[in-house]
């Protein structure tokens, strides 16, 4: 068979302007082993080159494999898509042969047993509980699975499913027309696949990735990771590093060790934790203060009479070995695998580690719930290389993607230039005419924390009308925080978006994935309503629906960035820059505050234009972007037009910009 290239996986008649030489590039870069960066605006077709640029590699070589990372299931699914249109537009021509691609969920997602499904246990109790119902021979869909596996059609069942890409929910779709668990149906299938498209969780999370990899059957040495959205994976690696501990899992803990006889000294040791922590919840008045970690262990020692370190560990080791008994007798009499022992071992035994690691900040939270003030002990880790280096390290090669990456901030904190391999960096110009995009600045509107105040969110109102009324559809508003959400609802926003005939949707704080995809709906839906003037969304930026979600076309017209998403000082915040300032002379606070927000602002910018012929209206309703403009991406860089807060002058400028569009 001939030796395929790029072109040979490419699905599409014709390339975008600068796509073909971007998909040469991934795929040199590729070949050579190397940790690529890719940056690259919003319709610019970033999944198709990063897939038509590596297949061929993988192709070529029996074990490889690409592994597809992503946030959301929405982003999942474009991966899918997209194999699927290589599949459809190549297979049985110019001996393209068919490959396998598969999205992941979670246990609880593809779950279909009801048991897991009514409990929505976290991951490692879900795990837990599925054990127990295995073992106990309770499961009916993974007992017809084991039998299914013994039979010789099952290997050809696989071959199947493995000829065409299939989204999580089609492969659910399948396993349960044959009463067959999707789960397991999954990690078998993995072994199949050419690509594999998952979560962050699932390759940067050690415990995850090593049952992982054993599932795929391969190493990390034939794979080719490719992250999208990677201006998150910093974030995503510390927080995968960092722990937590609560007194509802000190009281769950307790009840667990007394129900199954526990020694006292256990049982006393819990006890004096919750009452330490009692202590310290009677004090803290506020939402986040550095732990006294010295004079915390200290106290611990004193309350329960330990004369060294040593016996903490001790009764550490101890405490995790009575709770794996636990989970034993539990599977044995069939109860409910809740595990709270396991969190509070970790918790303690990362916090001893690295007392005295500034990679690490222990610190008290404290946040007002609708029972009162919850307290949490936490260990946040500020060094993302501790997880990240064993992927960029170990892999055949890497590609990260992202609209809106600063990629020397990128490269120095996750190391790149020290991994042993060398380091591409491609970026790429937006393909789409410029007269598509419209960005305004307004000069006088500032919502710093003190300038919040009624008469600013009143002014930000006032320029909100001349956007609301001259818009033709749908609008996006993202503010800076919940705080200024809060502040414009109180000062009238409902009532100004219902004058300008647009229905509002918004985005609360704690919203469940399932209740914002239906608002999401809903608010798409309002662009296609003949009668009305569409609809506005606000939210935040950096939450969901201001990176994780597209809005083509009338979806989302015009979208407003009220404030710079800098996110509220902490201790844990202040010591983070603190501690990329000694790695990074010079650049602690750049790196730990101000390119975050920028790039969550960033991120929002780019939600109205995500195909071709997207035309997209920005207003920076912050006269701060003007003194950070150059960590704004190049696009917006490029197209700002600095207007005073003038109602006519706004009005002016968007039905300038949309009477254009009618016109043509």
């Amino acid at each position: 068979m001939a030796i395929l290239g790029y072109n040979d996986y490419f699905p599409y008649s014709i390339y975008r302007p600068f796509q073909e030489k971007v998909i040469q590039e991934i795929s040199e870069a590729t070949a050579l082993g190397k940790n690529s960066i890719l940056i690259a605006t919003n319709g610019t077709g970033k999944t198709i080159m990063a897939l038509s640029a590596t297949l061929p590699i993988v192709m070529s070589h029996p074990k490889r494999k690409i592994l597809f990372c992503s946030r959301t299931f929405t982003q999942n699914a474009r991966v899918i898509e997209e194999s699927k249109e290589i599949v459809n537009k190549k297979f049985g021509k110019e001996n393209v042969p068919p490959f396998g691609a598969l999205s992941l969920r979670g246990r609880n997602e593809m779950c279909i047993h009801k048991t897991i499904a009514r409990l929505k246990l976290p991951p490692r109790e879900s795990m837990n509980v599925c054990a127990s119902l295995r073992k106990n021979k309770r499961c009916k869909f993974f007992i017809n699975l084991f039998k299914k596996k013994k039979s010789k059609e099952f290997e050809e069942y696989l071959e199947i499913l493995a000829e065409s890409p299939l989204e999580s929910q089609e492969l659910m779709s399948f396993a349960e027309k044959d009463d067959l668990c999707p789960y397991f149906l999954t990690k078998i299938l993995l072994a199949h696949e050419k690509i594999v498209v998952c979560n962050y969780q699932w390759i940067f999370e050690p415990n995850i990735r090593k049952n992982f990899m054993e599932a795929l059957g391969i190493s990390l040495s034939d794979c080719i990771i490719i992250m999208d959205e990677c201006h998150n994976l910093p974030e995503i690696a510390t927080g995968i590093n960092s722990f937590r501990l609560t007194p509802y899992t000190l009281k769950q803990g307790l009840k667990d060790l007394e129900i199954f006889r526990a020694t006292h000294q256990l049982i006393r040791f819990l006890e004096n934790l919750s009452e330490i922590l009692k202590k310290i919840k009677k004090y803290q008045n506020f939402d986040e203060v550095k732990l006294r970690k010295h004079q915390f262990l200290q106290e611990i020692l004193n309350k329960n009479k330990f004369g060294s370190l040593n016996d903490l560990k001790q009764v550490l080791s101890d405490l995790k070995e009575y709770g794996e008994a636990i989970q034993s007798e539990k599977i044995e009499t069939n109860m409910l695998l809740r595990d709270h022992i396991f969190p509070i071992v970790e918790f303690f035994q990362q916090f001893i580690d690295h007392i005295d690691d500034e990679a690490y900040f222990p610190c008290i939270t404290m946040k007002n719930t609708d029972r009162g003030k919850s307290i949490a002990l936490e260990v946040k880790c500020f060094a993302p290389r501790l997880i990240t280096d064993p992927i960029f390290k170990e892999s055949l090669a890497t590609l990260s993607l992202s609209g809106t990456l600063h990629p020397f901030t990128y490269t120095q904190l996750l190391g790149l230039n020290e991994t042993g391999k060398k380091l591409k960096i491609i970026k790429m110009k937006p393909p789409f005419p410029k007269k598509n995009a419209k960005v305004l600045l307004t000069r006088e509107l500032n919502t710093r924390g003190d300038n919040r105040t009624a008469e600013m969110y009143r002014d930000i109102l006032i320029a909100l009308k001349p956007i609301f009324m001259n818009t033709p559809r749908n609008i996006g508003v993202f503010c800076a925080s919940y705080e200024v959400v809060r502040g414009l609802l109180e000062n009238g926003f409902k009532r100004l978006a219902e004058m300008c005939n647009k229905k509002v949707y918004n985005e609360e704080s704690g919203l469940s994935a399932k209740d914002n995809d239906i608002m999401i709906e809903n608010y798409k839906f309002q662009s296609t309503l003949e009668s009305g003037n569409g609809a506005v969304l606000l939210g935040v930026c950096g939450g969901r629906n201001s990176e994780g979600e597209d809005f083509p076309g009338d979806n989302m017209n015009a979208v407003v960035i009220v404030g710079i998403p800098f996110q509220r000082p902490t201790p844990s915040g202040n010591a983070k820059n603190d501690y990329y300032e000694k790695l990074f002379p010079g650049k602690g606070r750049l790196f730990g505050y101000t390119i975050p927000a920028l790039q969550r602002a960033n991120q929002a910018c780019g939600r109205p234009i995500r195909k071709m012929d997207d035309k997209g209206l920005i207003v920076l309703m912050d006269n701060r972007f003007s003194q950070h403009r150059i960590y704004l991406s190049d696009w917006i860089q490029q197209s700002i037009k600095k207007i005073p807060n003038s109602t006519a002058i706004i009005k002016r400028e968007v039905q300038s910009f949309f009477l254009t569009d009618r016109i043509n």
